[in-house]
């Protein structure tokens, strides 16, 4: 029975459709310099705070965050806290002419378009840091970024040395993920790269100082279409990938010679006026292969793997109804746990209200849900939003519902948001308590997130921060 939902969970990851999104072409390294973050500190800390996502799973979250690998944050936040996420991709001017002339992914042209040779050093120095519920320092980040003609040195917390012009790449110091345009995301290696184009052909090729070796190459079968295959030789191990990119989505695959079962990752998405659905996937064997920097969660997985399914109706108070979800099987076993939910949201942005119901674990035939209603009322500066969340188990005892009310100030320049939230008890009892500044100038960039707590059996007192600073120059 177990291997028999497996096999339909998997058969129901794969629809297809005659229509796909273009907006899936972009591979994850070209996001490096056309991207935006999905969503902030604040957004992950709601999340745990929510009890949506562990503070195991948070880490991870933050963990690609920090590496700047938007799209596996992005395929973390949909699974664990099955939260829609888009990467925000900044919006640059499309000379048509050269549009007419190169048959190369638009994905591929933002990129080199967004490289300005100035004579000019500029960059940009930035630190983050996480605090914990005792004012210590849990972990920070700080990083120098330096540009000069088509050189761009970082260091901090990539030690890293590119050169990028027409279609040529070369790296040197800390390269990874982003730098080899993998849609997996690999280890951090320290040593030398080179990608070059021949016609509708890259070539690339890849070595460190643990004497690891790699060589790649790809095709740009169309605009809108992406092969590539590498080859990697490691001290005690070889391994092949393949990926490819089309308007359906992203599909790569890793098999290290010696392992039963390559690895897998799929994702693929359509969005249409009328029906939206995304399918997200890992699937490996019991042994992750060398060279790839999976989180934990999925390495602990043999299926790690979401689905959603999303349908409007613009003309009926922009009504959308959405259904997703999840399915883990551990690695070693058939089990499979499997999470439902259901949503529906309507109304003008003026005032928006929602309802979703969550099927906390399948297995146990729903025994454990949670209900969440809010309103949302946004405008051009202001934004309000006030939500009640209620678990409910059939065999115990009913619980408060968690009540959160939150207000936001926003301009093109800064940002302020306080929510506070009553944990399921009474205010007397227990109180939350989450503040966001943000501001963004020319040459100055600044992020507060701190949260306040109290608890039956706890004063009131610091629960968590994150800050984040930097200098434009």
């Amino acid at each position: 029975m177990q291997k028999l939902l497996i096999i339909l969970a998997l058969a129901f990851f794969t629809v297809d459709t005659p229509k796909a999104c273009a907006q899936a072409l972009d591979s994850t390294a070209l996001q490096q310099e056309s991207a935006q973050p999905p969503f902030d500190a604040a957004q992950v800390f709601e999340w745990w705070d929510d009890g949506l996502i562990t503070a195991e799973q948070a880490d991870e979250i933050f963990s690609r965050l920090e590496e700047d690998n938007y799209d596996e944050a992005c395929l973390l936040a949909e699974v664990y806290a099955q939260e829609p996420c888009q990467i925000k991709k900044e919006k640059r001017p499309h000379n048509k002419r050269k549009h007419k002339k190169e048959n190369v992914p638009r994905a591929t042209k933002a990129t080199h378009a967004s490289t300005i040779a100035s004579i000019v050093p500029h960059g940009r120095a930035s630190w983050k840091g996480q605090y914990d519920s005792e004012g210590h320092l849990k972990k920070h980040r700080k990083e120098l970024q330096l540009q000069f003609y088509y050189f761009k040195l970082r260091l901090g917390s990539q030690e890293l040395l590119s050169y990028r012009r027409d279609n040529f790449e070369s790296y040197f110091g800390q390269i990874s993920t982003l730098e080899l345009h993998s849609h997996l995301p690999l280890d951090t290696l320290w040593g030398a790269a080179l990608l070059f184009p021949i016609g509708k052909f890259r070539l690339g090729t890849f070595f460190d100082t643990a004497k690891t070796f790699q060589t790649r190459l790809s095709f740009l079968a169309s605009r809108s279409t992406e092969i590539s295959g590498s080859f990697w030789k490691f001290s005690n191990a070889t391994a092949i990938a393949l990926q490819a990119h089309t308007t359906l989505g992203q599909i790569s695959a890793w098999y290290q010679f010696g392992q039963n079962r390559p690895l897998v990752k799929i994702q693929l998405q359509n969005d249409e006026k009328w029906l939206t659905w995304k399918t997200t996937a890992y699937i490996h064997g019991d042994t992750v292969p060398q060279g790839l920097n999976l989180s934990k969660g999925i390495a602990e997985n043999w299926l790690w793997a979401s689905q959603t399914f999303s349908a409007k109706w613009p003309e009926a108070l922009n009504m959308v109804l959405s259904a997703k979800a999840r399915l883990l099987s551990p690695v070693g076993t058939d089990s499979v746990s499997a999470r439902f939910k259901l949503s529906l949201e309507s109304g003008p942005a003026h005032l928006r209200p929602s309802i979703n119901v969550t099927c906390i674990e399948a297995a146990e035939n729903c025994q454990n849900t949670e209900w969440k209603g809010s309103i949302q009322s946004a405008w051009d500066t202001f934004a309000f939003n006030a939500s009640a969340k209620f678990r409910y188990n059939r065999n115990q005892s009913s619980k408060l519902p968690k009540i959160e009310l939150a207000a936001s100030y926003r301009t093109h320049l800064a940002l302020a948001k306080l929510t506070v939230a009553f944990p399921e008890t009474t205010p007397a009892r227990g109180i939350s308590v989450q503040n966001e500044v943000s501001l963004h100038t020319a040459p100055l960039g600044c992020d507060f997130v701190f949260a306040f707590k109290k608890t039956q059996t706890k004063p009131f007192k610091p629960n968590f921060a994150h800050i984040q600073a930097s200098l434009n120059f």
